[in-house]
């Protein structure tokens, strides 16, 4: 069975809505920290709910151009849908991809819609061929050979890490990666996956086979405009995390990568 269809209609508004509040409040502390007046910004988003769009500009931009990540999201949202000024996709761009970089991963969502927009079936030949990854960290796993293999920041944990864009663009289209959580010797059989599972936050997750190794499959929505799908399973080193990010508008070309990715995890010392 397909993956993805495990997994459809799970998700709901209200629990993206909490983690946008979330960032908002970090936001909010860090200017704070660094001495900035938040009068313009708090007059800006207050100008923004009673849609008076000219006027939050000024305030937003403001505050955009000392790298307030919020304020740059809801310009680069005004100019996307045209509101209180013409609508300038360059300039849309401009201020999501700043915002994006500086930690405002919702704009992400945006790119994401911007990027479909332009490129409806967004014209990628998918290439199927994989290559088999044998770890040290005691697993084996498929991946496509022409995506981009990045060097994970710590060897002692994260390995088979690679990478597939679009035209070189920041905003992937999907990622993988695999993580090991080391457990004393002898200790692994102690560890509840179901426990594991509910500590991941607003996600949905399954008992799961892949056929190599029993755990739970997870999935979950980013406010970034992607689907996460989290294979986790334990074996005698502790327990793996097998993450694989997708671009959510282009799962369809995906899926069988994502089964294909999933289904050919295997942990080398199972318990």
């Amino acid at each position: 069975m397909a993956i993805n269809e495990i997994f459809r209609e799970m998700f709901s508004e209200q629990k993206r809505q909490r983690e946008l509040k979330f960032q908002q409040e970090i936001i909010r502390k860090t200017l704070e920290d660094q001495g900035y007046n938040i009068d313009d910004f708090d007059t800006g988003l207050e100008l923004l709910d009673n849609e008076d769009y000219e006027n939050a500009i000024i305030y937003l931009t403001r505050c955009a151009n000392n790298d307030n990540s919020q304020a740059q999201y809801e310009l680069g949202r005004l100019f996307k849908e045209g509101l209180g000024t013409e609508k300038n996709i360059v300039k849309a761009k401009e201020y999501l991809m700043k915002a994006y970089k500086n930690g405002f991963k919702r704009a992400g969502l945006l790119l994401r819609e911007l990027r479909y927009e332009e490129n409806k079936n967004l014209s990628k030949d998918v290439d199927m061929d994989f290559e088999n990854k044998i770890s040290d960290l005691g697993f084996i796993i498929d991946i496509p050979k022409n995506w981009v293999k990045l060097d994970p920041k710590n060897k002692n944990c994260f390995d088979a890490v690679a990478i597939d864009s679009f035209d070189g663009d920041v905003i992937f289209n999907i990622k993988m990666q695999v993580f090991l959580i080391e457990i004393p010797e002898n200790m692994s059989y102690c560890v509840d996956l179901e426990r594991v599972a509910n500590n991941m936050g607003c996600i949905e997750s399954v008992n799961f086979n892949n056929g190599n190794c029993n755990g739970k499959l997870i999935c979950g929505e980013g406010i970034d405009g992607t689907c996460e799908y989290i294979f986790v399973s334990k074996g005698r080193r502790g327990v793996y995390d097998l993450r694989v990010m997708v671009d959510k508008y282009l799962e369809p070309i995906y899926e069988d990568i994502i089964d294909h990715i999933i289904y050919s995890f295997d942990i080398i010392d199972k318990i």
